[in-house]
């Protein structure tokens, strides 16, 4: 089978989808791709455009896109006059003035190849006006054009976008493959794998499932803050596991206490360990999301009960809607530790 978008990490029958609409002649005009922010939207669409372009494409031993072919080259270095990068700029949203230069842009027959492909990103960022207006142009677009509408949401796509190009889902990646991918590309990753490998442990549970995060958390005053957040939801937990005193217990509070919304970050990261020890009372196979290394989550799971962990997370969340809205940080605190016991 004719390999695929060879360097996209993970989403492989998304790959395994495209590959064959795009072999068969069966690519849509139009798609919507749809994922979190660094889960490799941007990275997806540069490859369709340079597949549709791709020299070998009929090769059946070379890969899709092939990366090494005149029109390969020139697409993937962003210098195809034929893949046009739409965005809104500075603007907080996408207008219709953006829109009416699409229309008349799409008019024009390609330069180099015989498609124009129009990648569109913070397509979710359009205004309903700016919708209605491209729809025109959705609906009958020339036969040689493509647009890929990229968001981190469908939800704010009208119905009639939604019906008219169908929706792409990246999904996270899997630690495993971020780690691998890192090593294997970037030289500062796989330099803090061998002098930290705490950090970069850390890095790749803490990126969500996102390689462009995992990317910026190598950066070491980005990631200092991250760190010491997970530190934080570690200690809280070992807080409350061992029952230390007081004052370990009035150290954390300050710890914990920050600016409003620093203090909802490292409560976000407690609610995030606590899940997933619950996830570890439940299941063995369930993917967890603080924890990398699962014998460490299981070990801290098994020194709580499941209705412990339970109050314990509600206590949290209830204890981000009180800061949230405009509550006195110290005191919403002080009352969640003492209702835990921790004070």
């Amino acid at each position: 089978m004719k390999p695929a978008f060879c360097d996209v990490v993970g989403n492989l029958a998304l790959r395994n989808r495209l590959r064959d609409e795009i072999l068969n002649g069966k690519l849509s005009h139009a798609y919507i791709l749809e994922g979190a922010r660094g889960t490799g939207k941007h990275m997806l669409a540069l490859r369709i455009a340079a597949a549709l372009s791709c020299e070998h494409a009929s090769d059946a031993s070379a890969p899709l896109p092939c990366m090494r072919c005149a029109s390969c080259r020139k697409i993937l270095s962003l210098n195809s006059p034929d893949v046009i990068f739409v965005n809104r700029g500075d603007r907080a949203t996408m207008g219709v003035d953006t829109v009416r230069e699409i229309r008349q842009d799409v008019l024009t027959l390609p330069n180099d190849v015989e498609t124009k492909v129009y990648v569109i990103e913070d397509a979710h960022l359009m205004t309903s006006q700016a919708q209605n207006a491209f729809l025109l142009t959705l609906e009958e677009p020339p036969s040689y054009v493509h647009f890929l509408l990229l968001c981190e949401s469908v939800a704010p796509l009208l119905d009639t976008i939604r019906s008219r190009a169908p929706t792409l889902r990246t999904e996270a990646i899997a630690p495993q493959e971020i780690e691998s991918h890192l090593r294997r590309v970037n030289a500062d990753a796989e330099a803090l794998a061998k002098t930290s490998a705490r950090d970069f442990s850390e890095i790749v549970s803490a990126c969500d499932g996102s390689i462009g995060r995992a990317i910026e958390l190598l950066d070491a005053k980005t990631r200092k803050p991250i760190l010491a957040r997970r530190e934080l939801a570690r200690d809280f937990v070992q807080l409350c596991s061992s029952r230390q005193s007081h004052a370990a217990a009035q150290r954390l509070l300050n710890a914990i206490a920050q600016k409003r919304e620093e203090t909802v970050e490292n409560l976000n990261a407690i609610l995030l360990c606590l899940r997933d020890l619950l996830l570890c009372k439940q299941t063995e196979h369930a993917p967890l999301c603080f924890f990398g290394n699962r014998e460490e989550a299981c070990a801290l799971a098994y020194t709580f009960t499941t209705p412990v962990l339970l109050s314990l997370c509600d206590g949290i969340a209830q204890t981000i809607s009180r800061v949230r809205a405009s509550a006195n940080i110290r005191l919403t605190l002080t009352d969640f530790f003492t209702e835990a016991g921790l004070l």
